[in-house]
C-alpha cells in the first residue's frame, strides 16, 4: 500500500472531524424533536398542518401540480401566493416519503451539513485558509444559535440561512482565465447560485433574503480586503447579477401571486420595536452574538413593542470564541496592522472598507428606536410592512465567524499553535452549547400526535380526506378561542375558520369574514357556498369578485374539487401569465443546462 501524502491526510481529517461534529450537532439539538414532555415548539402549530396540506395535495395530483390554494385553513386561501409556504422545499419532499417530523429531522440535518461544509469551503477556496481555520470556521457557523433555535421552536422557512456561506462560494470561487472550458465553469456557478436564491424564495424565507444577500455582499467586500488586489469585483457582480436575475426566474410564478396576495393584504399598521439609546443597541447586539437569547429581557430592553417578543427572536449567538480570538490576535498583531491600513488609501480598498461599514450599519439603523427616526421607517415601503427587524442581526453571524477564521489563519499569535487553538476553541464552541441552559425549549407545548397520526392515515388510505366543514376551537362557554393547536382541523377532514395565519394579522384582523360561519363547507347562504373563493384574494378583478367573497351556488363543481384537493378553473392577471411563462422558461432553460453539461462531460 502506498504512503498517503500530506494533503491526503488533511483531507480525511477535515472530513472526519467536520461530520463529527455535525453528528454531536444533531445529537445536542435532536432532544427538542421532541422535547422531553413529547411536544414541539409553538410554530410548529402553523408548519406541521401545512406539510400535511402538501402531502394531501401530493397524493392527489404528483409532484409536477402547482398547489395554488388550500381548503384546509381560513375558509380556503391561497397557499403559492402565501410568502411563508415552502410547498417547494426539502423539507415537503420529504414528507412526501415519510411522516413531517421525520422531513423536518432529515431537513436539520442536510442544512446543517450545508452550513458547516459550505463554511469551510468557502474559507479554502476564496480566502486560501488552511484546514483548521476552515474547520472553525465550519463550526462556528453549524452551531449559531439563528439555525438551531428557530428550527427548535417551528420557524421551518429559515433553514435556508444555511445556504449562505454555499452562495458566497459560488459568487466568489475564482476560475482562472486559461482554465479549460472555463466558459462552462462560470455558467454553472451561476446557474447554482441562481438555483440557491430561488429556494431561499420558495422556501418560504422572504423575510431574511434581503439580509442574506447583504451578508453575501459583505463575505465579498470581506475577501476583496483581505486576500489580494487581483480583479475580483466584477466578476462577483456580473454572477451576483445573473445568478439573482435567474433566482427571481425560477420563482416569478411565487413572487407575481405573492405581490398580488399581498397588495390585497397590507400589514404597515404594527409598531416597529426597537433599542433606545445607541450604547444599550450595541451592548444587546453584542450579548446576543455571544450568548444568545438567554441574556435578553425584552420587557424592559425593547422599546415601541406591540407583540409580545420571546427569547427565540434573540438566538443569534455564535459564542463568545470568535470574539475573544478576534481580540486576542489582533491584540497581538498590532504591529502588523499599521501597514494594513497603510494599503488601504488605495480608492478600490479604501470604497470596499466604507461600503463594509455602510451594511454592517444598517442592522443597526433599523433597530435603534426614537419617535421621529421610528416615524421615518414606518414611511419606507417594504421597511412599514414587517413588524420587528431584530432578525435582520443574522447579517453579523458570517461576518464575526469569517473575521474570527481569518485572524487565526493571518495573526501572529496563533501561527504556531494554530491546531491546538483551533481545537481548544472548537471544545469550547461545544461546551458553551451544552452548559447554556435550555429548559425554556422543553416548556413548548405543541402536540404533533394528530398531524402524525392523520399523516398515517392518509398514508395507508392512499388518498386525502375531503374537507368537509369548517370548525373553530370553543372554549367551556361555547366562545371561539385561538387554541395553540386549531390549524389541526386538517387532520379531522376541516378547514380551520380561526385560524393561525399571519397574512390575515396576528390576530386575524385584516380577515374578511364577511357572511361565513361555522358548519358545512357546501352549505347554501342567498346563492353562496360556505367556503372562500381563494382566487378573489389574489385576481379580485379577473374572478369579479372581492378578496373575502365565496364560491356562488353556481360554481359548486369548482368548490367541490377545491375541497377535495384538485385543482379548479380560475382566473389569472395578466402579470401572473407572464410570471409564469418566465418560471416554466427558466426551469426549461435549467434542465437543458443539465443536459449540455452531461452531454459534454460525457465527450
Amino acid at each position: 500500500m502506498g504512503m498517503i501524502n500530506k494533503g491526503s491526510k488533511d483531507k480525511i481529517l477535515a472530513g472526519a472531524l467536520g461530520w463529527l461534529l455535525i453528528g454531536i450537532h444533531y445529537l445536542i439539538f435532536s432532544q427538542f424533536f421532541p422535547n422531553t414532555q413529547g411536544k414541539l415548539g409553538h410554530d410548529y402549530s402553523y408548519n406541521l398542518p401545512l406539510l400535511l396540506d402538501g402531502f394531501f395535495w401530493f397524493q392527489n395530483n404528483g409532484l409536477l401540480a402547482v398547489p395554488w390554494f388550500t381548503p384546509a385553513f381560513c375558509g380556503g386561501m391561497p397557499l403559492l401566493a402565501n410568502p411563508a409556504t415552502f410547498y417547494f422545499s426539502t423539507t415537503q419532499f420529504f414528507s412526501f416519503f415519510t411522516d413531517p417530523l421525520s422531513g423536518v429531522i432529515l431537513t436539520f440535518i442536510l442544512f446543517a451539513a450545508l452550513g458547516f461544509w459550505g463554511f469551510y469551503w468557502l474559507l479554502r477556496r476564496v480566502f486560501a485558509t488552511g484546514i483548521w481555520p476552515a474547520l472553525l470556521g465550519g463550526t462556528l457557523f453549524l452551531f449559531n444559535g439563528f439555525f438551531a433555535f428557530r428550527l427548535v421552536v417551528g420557524h421551518l422557512e429559515f433553514h435556508a440561512f444555511m445556504l449562505v456561506p454555499l452562495l458566497a462560494l459560488l459568487l466568489l470561487v475564482p476560475v482562472p482565465a486559461d482554465q479549460p472550458r472555463r466558459i462552462r465553469r462560470e455558467a454553472g456557478l451561476v446557474v447554482l447560485a441562481g438555483m440557491l436564491i430561488a429556494y431561499m424564495f420558495m422556501c418560504g424565507m422572504v423575510q431574511l433574503i434581503v439580509p442574506s444577500m447583504m451578508a453575501v455582499v459583505i463575505v465579498a467586500l470581506v475577501r476583496g480586503l483581505a486576500v489580494d488586489d487581483r480583479p475580483w469585483l466584477k466578476t462577483f457582480l456580473l454572477r451576483l447579477a445573473l445568478a439573482g436575475l435567474l433566482g427571481l426566474a425560477l420563482s416569478a410564478s411565487k413572487l407575481a401571486a405573492a405581490l398580488a396576495f399581498l397588495d390585497n393584504f397590507q400589514r404597515d399598521a404594527y409598531l416597529l420595536p426597537g433599542v433606545d439609546g445607541l450604547g444599550r443597541l450595541l451592548s444587546f447586539i453584542v450579548r446576543v452574538l455571544t450568548i444568545g437569547g438567554t441574556v435578553v429581557t425584552p420587557d424592559t430592553e425593547l422599546a415601541n413593542v406591540q407583540w409580545p417578543l420571546s427569547r427565540h427572536e434573540f438566538e443569534f449567538g455564535v459564542t463568545t470564541i470568535p470574539f475573544l480570538l478576534i481580540v486576542s490576535g489582533l491584540a497581538f498583531s498590532w504591529r502588523d496592522i499599521g501597514p494594513a491600513l497603510v494599503r488601504l488609501h488605495r480608492f478600490k480598498r479604501a470604497a470596499a472598507l466604507a461600503a463594509l461599514f455602510l451594511l454592517l450599519a444598517v442592522p443597526i439603523l433599523l433597530n435603534f428606536y426614537s419617535p421621529d427616526w421610528n416615524a421615518f421607517l414606518k414611511k419606507v415601503p417594504f421597511i412599514r410592512n414587517l413588524s420587528n427587524f431584530f432578525r435582520w442581526l443574522v447579517i453579523y453571524i458570517p461576518f464575526v465567524i469569517l473575521l474570527a477564521a481569518l485572524v487565526v489563519e493571518k495573526a501572529v499569535l496563533f501561527r504556531r499553535f494554530r491546531p491546538a487553538t483551533v481545537i481548544i476553541a472548537i471544545f469550547l464552541v461545544l461546551a458553551q452549547n451544552l452548559l447554556v441552559g435550555t429548559g425554556y425549549y422543553h416548556n413548548e407545548e405543541y402536540d404533533p400526535s394528530a398531524i402524525l397520526q392523520a399523516y398515517a392515515a392518509a398514508t395507508k388510505r392512499g388518498t386525502p380526506p375531503v374537507i368537509a366543514n369548517l370548525v373553530a376551537p370553543l372554549d367551556p362557554n361555547g366562545r371561539p378561542f385561538p387554541a395553540i393547536n386549531r390549524n389541526d382541523a386538517i387532520a379531522a377532514g376541516n378547514s380551520q375558520l380561526l385560524c393561525y395565519e399571519p397574512m390575515f394579522g396576528f390576530s386575524l384582523e385584516l380577515f374578511p369574514f364577511k357572511n361565513i360561519k361555522l358548519g358545512p363547507a357546501l352549505a347554501d347562504s342567498g346563492g353562496w357556498l360556505n367556503l372562500k373563493n381563494p382566487a378573489c384574494f389574489l385576481y379580485p378583478y379577473e374572478n369579479g369578485c372581492e378578496p373575502g367573497d365565496h364560491f356562488q351556488i353556481n360554481q359548486r363543481r369548482e368548490a367541490e374539487r377545491f375541497l377535495g384537493y384538485r385543482p379548479f378553473n380560475f382566473e389569472r392577471s395578466s402579470v401572473q401569465k407572464i410570471a409564469d411563462l418566465v418560471n416554466i422558461a427558466a426551469l426549461a432553460g435549467i434542465m437543458f443546462f443539465g443536459l449540455w453539461i452531461a452531454a459534454a462531460s460525457l465527450r
